[in-house]
């Protein structure tokens, strides 16, 4: 029973603050019960099957967005593979634990755990989406190690600060609790120290969006193009007092093809030189006999829209209709163009930021409505790590302007008919600076080295005692 139960609570915590969930403090403690298993007398295998158990268990809140919309399959390896490799940090641990002591078993979780989750990163399918830092975007001040190596040291400080605290109730031994207590303490001082520093010059920015106004997506539809096109130039027109520099729209109003492209694109052209502001909108083109998820951005004045193509797209769902663009697209007035799941990839992204230096992502979106907040806050980590702000204005999901630590200064929920955020936005010089921005993901390497050595460490035998 006691396995059962220990499976249970974690199960709960990892449901109520990874995937779906939103309750950033209880990603501390969530894995607890099951490390406090893993390190008494319980049989390897159980406690194996009970860590996938109430891993996978938790991730079933993913369902609550995704069921109906993906297939199965996606859904049960999105389920059931970081769950294995969970399970795997922990009988690991368990093994370094009993051969090389307390310590050395809690910094083994949080380096496997954290190596499994930079390993998960280079799924081009899924990318970082599933990483438990993204939890702790709730709480700003947690995150700010993501600027010095990425969001893989947040997953790490969540492992060795739940590792400790199982190893001190289990071992009665305070030097592991003591560990995880410095640990947490340093990262939130830091966090407390980065998020002291002024703020400086800002922009009006507006995010506009409607969930029920769509042109032809999948197929040509010229009148429910226009509509949707002429509405969303009403709703901006209503900004012209508003002295707003950036227009934001959701990802994919319409399917725009050649015939009447230049038609539609006059429009929000004229609706940029009406307001003075830089319009940033996402539609659907063929591009070099390719069908492209794009981003177009009209500057007042300007003859054509700059053109950014979307690079990582949802599997099956996009994956089956589209194809990736090439690199990325900053304006000349520093804005970054990406789309949607093109910020699940923290090394695509750093490489963007170091390349072209923004002074903010515009990225529109489209998210799965129960996937408003899980979805936003993996992009909120990507201006931490690159320490860039964003706009992010995304269909069926949120509207939100976040500065360069993560901080939500803005934010509205999407409804049917049209919502309009306007909101300054803190600007902090050009992004692509921070320590992660230099070197990468080294952290993530030495975690999977220190992983691998402590564990493999711990399987070597023992030599006998003379």
């Amino acid at each position: 029973m006691t396995p059962i139960a220990c499976a249970l609570l974690s199960a709960a915590g990892f449901y109520f603050a990874f995937g779906m969930g939103e309750h950033w403090w209880l990603a501390w403690f969530a894995a607890v019960p099951i490390l406090w298993l893993a390190f008494g007398g319980t049989k390897p295998w159980t406690v194996f099957l009970a860590a996938w158990a109430s891993s996978a268990l938790g991730a079933c809140s993913i369902l609550r967005a995704y069921a109906g919309l993906l297939p199965s399959s996606v859904l049960a390896v999105a389920i059931l593979a970081p769950s294995l490799l969970f399970a795997l940090s922990i009988v690991g641990a368990r093994r370094v634990e009993r051969r090389l002591g307390a310590v050395a078993g809690l910094f083994a979780f949080a380096a496997l755990w954290t190596m499994f989750d930079f390993l998960t990163s280079f799924d081009r399918g899924g990318g970082t989406i599933s990483s438990p830092a993204g939890a702790e975007v709730g709480a700003p001040v947690l995150i700010q190690s993501a600027s010095l190596v990425g969001y893989l040291g947040v997953t790490f400080l969540l492992g060795a600060v739940s590792a400790g605290i199982a190893l001190g109730l289990r071992k009665r031994d305070p030097v592991p609790a003591a560990i995880a207590l410095v640990l947490f303490a340093a990262n939130a001082g830091y966090g407390y120290w980065r998020l002291s520093a002024p703020s400086g010059e800002s922009m009006r920015v507006a995010l506009v969006e409607s969930d029920d106004v769509m042109g032809g997506i999948n197929k040509e539809n010229k009148p429910a193009t226009f509509r949707a096109i002429d509405a969303y130039a009403a709703a901006i027109a209503r900004l012209r007092d508003a002295q707003v520099q950036l227009i934001l729209l959701p990802e994919n109003i319409a399917k725009l093809p050649d015939a009447w492209r230049d038609q539609a694109e006059a429009k929000l052209a004229a609706a940029a030189d009406e307001t003075h502001a830089t319009i940033v909108a996402g539609f659907n083109t063929d591009i070099d006999h390719a069908q492209r998820n794009v981003s177009l951005a009209f500057t007042p004045g300007a003859a054509r829209p700059v053109t950014y193509e979307k690079r990582r797209l949802v599997p099956v769902l996009e994956s089956s209709v589209y194809a990736p663009g090439p690199g990325p697209r900053v304006l000349a007035n520093g804005t970054g163009l990406e789309i949607c799941k093109d910020m699940d990839f923290q090394a695509m992204i750093r490489a963007d930021a170091v390349a072209t230096r923004p002074l903010l992502f515009a990225v529109p979106a489209w998210d799965f409505d129960a996937d408003d907040w899980s979805h936003a806050r993996i992009a909120v980590l990507r201006s931490v790590e690159n320490g860039v702000p964003m706009a992010r204005n995304a269909r069926d999901g949120l509207l939100t302007l976040n500065d360069r630590y993560g901080r939500i200064v803005a934010r509205a929920r999407t409804v049917g008919p049209f919502t309009t955020l306007v909101g300054q936005l803190p600007l902090a010089g050009r992004g692509g600076d921070t320590l992660y921005d230099r070197i990468g993901d080294s952290f993530g390497w030495a975690c999977l080295v220190l992983g691998l050595l402590l564990t493999g460490w711990s399987a070597l035998p023992r030599r006998p005692v003379s």
